[in-house]
């Protein structure tokens, strides 16, 4: 008797409480999903927002223009997943932040990336549209990864003839403001928190210019052991601003690159400077290519904090000890350059 009732017992029927309770143990995002796919009455009582905070994915970021299948990697659950993502067929990959990826169209007519630009989810194919971009043949993606609704996103352009190029906007707005520098001597720009950095290449300068008013806010000295040549990484950390080193090996094994982070502290009032950290604390990087960002290490299994994780070139994947210096390779399975990328099953929502 007891073995024929728990074969008709009606799983659907399970107390909303107790289903959201499951939910929220699920810490894979593909899990969740079918979680909330067994049937109706446990959809209903899962809402979105219950899926708990994701470990980051790896990105697949093959040629352009991008066909519908997207291909992820999770590295704690050493799954790969392939996303049917109809409207990112024939875009171009420009960058990623909070689930959403910006990107623009291809135009088979001219095999040129067009002006249409636009935020795209895989995971919910919502698409959020932005203002048309006369500069986005070359554009890339400088923006923070922890982009709001009503900050900016942005991307950066090189216009040629000695002119360095950003324009940025807030989403729902229907033009794009334009930040022009007439010096071609910066060794990369990018964005956070509505302030422009430009490092120039040579001292390791810091100009610093605030977007909200186009003027210079402040002027950074040279960074402590700035060599020309290094690759640097910036990273919205959660409230902090970090700057990343990576130092090459004259050897040209990866494994000999040494690391070091500089925080910006703001805390001397007129003279903000650069400092050397060895502890972020409870906080882990995530770093490619294109972007940088944080996470709280404690919030998600596996994540080790005060480390790097790091995408290079040939499809290495790193984690850093930022105290020690000691790497581990992790497993990706791509052979092309990946990309970071965080599950999200919400949806922005332009204003």
């Amino acid at each position: 008797m007891e073995a024929n009732s728990a074969a008709e017992r009606d799983w659907s029927s399970l107390a909303p409480e107790l289903l959201d309770l499951i939910a929220k143990k699920l810490t894979e995002v593909s899990d969740f999903v079918r979680f909330r796919a067994v049937c109706t009455a446990w959809r209903f009582s899962t809402l979105i927002t219950n899926c708990s905070p994701q470990f980051p994915w790896i990105l697949d970021k093959r040629g352009h223009p991008y066909e519908p299948h997207m291909l992820f990697y999770s590295i704690t659950s050493s799954k790969t997943y392939t996303i049917h993502a109809p409207k990112f067929s024939g875009r171009r990959l420009l960058g990623t932040s909070q689930g959403y990826m910006l990107t623009n169209l291809w135009d088979h007519a001219s095999s040129q990336c067009s002006c249409q630009l636009s935020l795209l989810n895989p995971l919910n194919n919502h698409e959020i549209p932005l203002p048309a971009s006369e500069f986005c043949l070359d554009a890339y993606w400088i923006g923070s990864q922890q982009f709001q609704i009503g900050e900016y996103v942005v991307c950066f352009a090189y216009a040629g003839g000695g002119c360095d190029r950003s324009a940025f906007c807030c989403l729902g707005q229907d033009k794009w403001c334009e930040f022009k520098s007439d010096d071609d001597g910066f060794i990369q720009c990018f964005h956070i928190k509505s302030m422009f950095f430009r490092v120039e290449k040579d001292t390791g300068v810091t100009e610093v210019t605030d977007l909200t008013t186009g003027t210079l806010a402040f002027v950074l000295p040279p960074f402590e052991d700035y060599m020309v040549g290094a690759n640097y990484y910036a990273v919205d950390a959660l409230g902090d601003i970090l700057i990343v080193f990576q130092h090459f090996d004259s050897s040209d094994d990866s494994s000999n690159d040494w690391f070091h982070v500089h925080r910006l502290d703001l805390s001397g009032g007129s003279s903000p400077r650069w400092v050397k950290v060895n502890n972020i604390g409870n906080k882990a990087l995530f770093i490619d290519l294109d972007n940088g960002f944080a996470l709280e290490a404690n919030e998600f299994s596996g994540v080790k904090a005060n480390c790097i994780y790091l995408i290079i070139p040939y499809c290495l994947v790193k984690r850093i000890d930022i105290e020690t210096g000691e790497q581990e390779l992790l497993h990706c399975p791509f052979e092309e350059a990946p990309r970071w990328f965080v599950p999200n099953l919400e949806q922005l929502q332009a204003q």
